[in-house]
């Protein structure tokens, strides 16, 4: 069994998150939470976000609240996910908060009680009732892009949408991150099939492009000249390359999903108040202002500085593309 089957298979039962939220619980005294968070002085923030924007927003935190130290571990989802669920399986949480972009690594840590309630937090209970569940949150929306290098991709060449990067002349030019790895990227896989039917598939996969282990690698390389473009990506990928001065950019086009970053907090946090304080940080608008700046859209919406999602974007639909798999790989050519 693949190891995205594996999960799917895992999170079967659970129940669909963002449903309809219970009714609220008391809404925490945040003042209050504030006092018990700088007792215990510390949290660690297990984050799969861009890590420049990871450290301000902590940056900002500390600003509120000087007394607490944040401590930042940054990995890629994937290995995040499987370092939280060692982590509790064995007894032995070092995260007190997880925010990443694997909807089935939530929905099973939901599934096995690993996450605790938070729908008493101020934040929690005024965000959009369509991104939350009782246990979590939807933090950030990070759009698909198609990136490409600027120096090799200029004018008409610059591609407005999916279809245009389908050209002879790219044949062995494209970047891509292994779907076979990534629930989202399989869902990507599978909203081009739904959208332009089983020739997007084929048509791409017999441009040959070059399959890497994800998209940052992917991204370096096209930064490199290595390739013209790198899809599907990200804006969270690309943007901190493109601040260092790197001749990358990124197009959104439409039809779009994207990745979904979730906010969770440890049932057995060794610094629950401490990770409360900040979940809720996380969530206002100020906070939602330093996560989303250049790489995201955020739930709340009219935040300065956030990605607008594209007309045409839907939620994800994880489980749908993981069930495709093998039909969609076949497709692309790698089985």
């Amino acid at each position: 069994m693949s190891e995205l089957s594996r999960r799917a298979f895992l999170v079967a039962s659970a129940a669909t998150m963002y449903g309809p939220v219970q009714a609220q619980q008391r809404t925490l005294d945040i003042t209050e939470l504030a006092k018990k968070a700088a007792t215990e002085g510390e949290v660690t923030y297990y984050a799969s976000t861009n890590p420049v924007l990871s450290q301000r927003l902590v940056d900002l935190f500390a600003k509120s609240y000087p007394g607490i130290k944040v401590n930042i571990v940054r990995l890629a989802s994937g290995p995040l996910a499987r370092r939280f669920a060692s982590e509790a399986e064995a007894g032995n949480v070092v995260a007190d908060i997880l925010q990443m972009g694997d909807l089935l690594a939530i929905e099973e840590g939901i599934a096995k009680n690993w996450f605790a309630p938070i729908d008493d937090l101020p934040s929690h209970q005024s965000w959009p009732a369509a991104y939350k569940d009782k246990h979590s949150a939807l933090v950030s929306l990070f759009p698909h892009t198609i990136t490409y290098n600027t120096n090799l991709v200029k004018g008409a060449d610059v591609p407005k949408g999916w279809q245009d990067v389908l050209q002879e002349k790219w044949r062995g030019k494209i970047l891509m991150a292994d779907p076979r790895n990534s629930p989202t990227l399989m869902e990507w896989c599978a909203m081009m099939h739904d959208t332009y039917g089983a020739d997007y598939l084929k048509r791409l996969g017999a441009l040959k492009p070059r399959i890497v282990a994800s998209t940052l690698p992917g991204t370096q390389l096209a930064a490199a000249g290595e390739a013209a473009f790198v899809l599907p990506n990200l804006r969270m990928v690309s943007y901190s390359l493109i601040e260092k001065g790197a001749p990358l950019d990124d197009i959104t086009p439409a039809p779009n999903s994207g990745l979904e970053s979730i906010l969770a907090i440890s049932a057995k946090a060794k610094h629950p108040n401490a990770a409360r304080l900040f979940s809720n940080f996380i969530m206002t608008r100020a906070g939602q202002e330093v996560l989303s700046k250049e790489t995201a859209a955020s739930p709340l919406g009219n935040i300065p500085g956030a990605l607008v999602l594209p007309k045409d974007f839907h939620r994800a639909k994880i489980k749908d593309a993981i069930a495709r798999g093998p039909q969609l790989m076949q497709l692309l050519g790698l089985e």
